[in-house]
């Protein structure tokens, strides 16, 4: 162990700051220990030699195919010197690995290699790795040495001359791999400029790839930036998800923190062998543009908080998405959306462009439009901003003062043949930003069969409330659509005896939420003697819970002799394959209650229809057509929806926030028509309370998975992440929001104007 020591000193007190590994002294000093010597080369694999067999042979050594240029898709290679493999059963078994198998023993093939590989190998893989590996050995290691040498001259030349540029580790050329990490410095704020902005400004200008974050190496990284393990830990308090948060009931699959954005990182460029002297020069005029130019362009970006993701203000939805959904395999073969191609300028065109914009969009800012993020973070945290703000940056260019404070940040600097020193720039720091104000955004209300879109551009100027009924111009898209009809119609038995009415699968409500639910019914009498009612099923948590409780109602109501209504069911199937709620036919049959299955191609539909600006506006508006008529058509005049306590809550905040309206949904209300009631029995329960009878009672919740519905940070989820955190410090903060709503919920119009103003009313007989 002294030797070692001793290696790592020498290796310590090189002048270049650069820690260069000696393969084969190091084996030596480990098998004169009797160590076993395992050597990563996932990086170095693609450039540098590997010998296994050398003057001191290496046990194993593993890298990743991947990694090679040409070797996308390829599989992992582990070589091992086989006397180390001494287990004689595989791992992870698989098919071709078992050489026979009876019904009391196995034995498994002794051919290592096979043994320890279960299941089809990766022919395809394997094959594209070893070309890429020839490819590499036809390069020559040598040639490829002389040639990364060569280009990091040129970068670190350059780099030189880029005065905001903070390049991170060592500035040596020789023996390094042209791959560079580096910070841009605004020197108004003595910040910088966020790592996950500059990549993003270098794609959108020119299409240049980068990689942002701290890499794989988070200690090494924190090393190169200056944070010491106190403001490392500092850092995870700020970013880390509170332990109190239900993950469970906010279905949570990502790490989720609203304060994402500060973790520390910077922006990494690499730069391949085989790239041209012509190439390297434009990529590297490109960056000085950046470095140069970044604050002209930050208040045209927003920032989210909970991810760190920086887009421009005009990109809100990936245009340029393509999906498996729009692929057909056809008679004729296959057919796909068509995507339109546009020529891009060449290297001298983007950097004319790139200039025009950047005057161009000094001259467009305008402070009233860009959101103040500087109140975003709590102020236990704001000390840990490291990067500047869009507000900012317009505020100094509006020739106002603004106050900065310290950076944290004090990236270590690195002398060419010196050891390195760590040297603090003059810095400055100040708060957070915002996610951003989704003008534009189009909101989706996925909660059993109705989808509900809020889009503030037709709610601005359309009745966009969630209405069910038929207006002239939905009544005319439904009949032109009644052509692809399909219809399946279970009626109820009403000849069982009352041995075979106890075996049906009803389930009993927990009584606490059995209450919330009759005192809402009884308090807005929403079902009346005679009452047909259908509960729109989804295959959703929230609507088969409310079957259910709608159910148990009914049989008190009976046993009562009081309310006399009957029950049923409707779903409406839009024709996504994504989504199947099918199953939902044999279930109904099971439970033995009038149900309707409605069958219409909206998608279909969508696709078909030009200037289509969102498919779940158009498949909102179809469903709410088809569930009317289909409900007038069998003669049923209440519809129940699912809707609970938090999506009450949550689109109060959505429609206050992206429309500027005080609204949510209605507890009941009469389509405009006077044809059908809408109830919603279920808007005095928790949704955590529908999930846990959902699971409890194993009911069959059927996924949705549409991919029109796939933005995954919809501002629905915000809003919900926002609630479950104000929560944890007002435990009671929903019983508060269910008296606060109350005006709102109880208006029992479907006409926008009378809506308000009974809205208004409500909340002026309260106080």
């Amino acid at each position: 162990m002294e030797k070692i020591a001793n290696e790592l000193k020498s290796v310590k007190e090189l002048e270049d700051g650069r820690i260069i590994t000696d393969v084969q002294n190091v084996t030596k000093v480990l098998k004169s220990f009797d160590a076993i010597a395992i050597w990563d080369f996932a990086s170095a694999a693609p450039y540098s030699s590997i010998s296994v067999n050398g003057e001191t042979p290496l046990d194993a050594v593993f890298f990743s195919g991947h990694k090679f240029p040409g070797g996308v898709s390829s599989p992992g290679v582990l070589i091992i010197k086989k006397y180390l493999i001494q287990a004689t059963k595989p791992k992870r078994i698989g098919g071709g690995t078992v050489f026979f198998v009876n019904s009391s023993e196995e034995w498994f093939l002794k051919e290592v290699e096979h043994r320890e590989e279960g299941g089809t190998a990766d022919a395809v893989g394997a094959v594209r790795l070893a070309m890429a590996v020839k490819m590499k050995r036809a390069v020559g290691e040598n040639t490829i040495k002389q040639l990364e040498e060569s280009i990091s001259k040129k970068v670190l030349e350059k780099f030189k001359a880029i005065k905001n540029l903070i390049l991170l580790g060592p500035v040596v050329s020789e023996n390094r791999l042209p791959v560079f990490s580096f910070l841009i410095h605004d020197p108004n704020s003595q910040l910088f400029f966020h790592h996950n902005y500059i990549s993003v400004l270098l794609n959108d200008l020119f299409g240049i790839q980068t990689r942002a974050g701290c890499m794989c190496a988070g200690p090494y990284a924190q090393f190169l930036l200056g944070i010491d393990e106190d403001l490392s830990k500092e850092f995870v308090n700020a970013i880390q998800e509170s332990a109190n948060l239900d993950r469970t009931h906010l279905r949570r699959q990502a790490e989720y923190s609203q304060q994402e954005f500060l973790r520390p990182g910077f922006t990494r460029i690499s730069f391949p062998y085989f790239f041209t002297s012509h190439q390297i020069d434009h990529i590297l005029q490109c960056i000085q543009f950046v470095s140069e130019y970044a604050a002209d362009f930050l208040h045209l970006y927003q920032v989210n908080c909970e991810t760190g993701e920086w887009h421009h203000q005009n990109q809100r939805v990936f245009h340029g998405r393509r999906w498996l959904g729009h692929v057909q395999f056809t008679p004729n073969g296959l057919k796909t959306k068509p995507v339109v191609v546009q020529n891009a300028p060449d290297f001298k065109g983007c950097l004319q462009i790139a200039r025009s914009l950047a005057l161009e969009s000094v001259q467009s800012l305008n402070l009233s439009k860009i959101p103040d993020g500087r109140s975003a973070i709590s102020e236990e945290f704001r000390g840990l901003r490291w990067f500047v703000l869009p507000i900012e940056i317009a505020e100094v260019l509006a020739g106002r003062n603004v106050s900065f404070g310290v950076c944290v940040l004090n990236p270590r600097k690195y002398s060419e043949r010196s050891s390195n020193l760590s040297k603090q720039l003059d810095n400055g720091l100040h708060l957070n930003e915002r996610d951003s104000n989704e003008e534009n955004a189009c909101e989706v209300v996925c909660d059993d069969v109705i989808c509900l879109i809020k889009c503030d551009e037709n709610s601005k100027n359309e009745d966009t409330t969630e209405n069910v009924g038929i207006d002239e111009s939905e009544a005319e898209e439904v009949k032109q659509m009644e052509d692809w009809n399909k219809r399946v119609v279970v009626n109820r038995n009403v000849d069982l005896s009352r041995e075979e009415e106890r075996k049906l699968e009803w389930h009993v409500p927990p009584l606490e939420m059995y209450k919330k639910v009759t005192d809402v019914i009884h308090q807005l009498k929403m079902i009346k003697n005679g009452d047909k009612i259908l509960v729109c099923l989804s295959g959703g948590k929230d609507s088969l819970s409310l079957l259910h409780i709608l159910r148990h109602y009914q049989q008190r109501c009976n046993k009562a002799r009081s309310t006399s209504f009957e029950l049923g069911a409707i779903t409406v199937d839009p024709g996504s394959a994504e989504y199947n709620p099918r199953p939902l036919i044999d279930y109904c049959r099971k439970l033995n209650i009038d149900y309707f299955y409605e069958e219409q191609d909206i998608i279909g539909a969508a696709k078909k229809t030009t200037g289509l600006r969102s498919i779940c506006a158009f498949c909102s508006r179809m469903k709410r057509g088809r569930l009317a008529a289909a409900a007038q058509f069998h003669g049923w005049n209440v519809l129940a929806m699912g809707q609970h306590l938090d999506d009450l809550a949550e689109s109060f905040f959505i429609a206050a926030f992206q429309n500027g309206n005080l609204s949510t949904m209605k507890a009941q209300y009469t389509t405009k028509d006077g044809a059908l009631r809408v109830i919603r029995p279920l808007v005095m329960v928790r949704e955590k309370s529908l999930r846990n009878f959902a699971e409890d009672k194993n009911l069959p919740v059927v996924a949705e998975n549409c991919p029109a519905c796939f933005n995954q940070a919809t501002e629905r989820h915000r809003i919900k992440q926002l609630l479950a955190q104000q929560e944890l410090i007002f435990p009671d903060l929903f019983n508060s929001l269910r008296s606060a709503l109350k005006p709102l919920l109880l208006v029992d119009s479907a006409h926008t104007n009378e809506m308000r103003n009974q809205a208004v009313q409500n909340i002026v007989n309260r106080t």
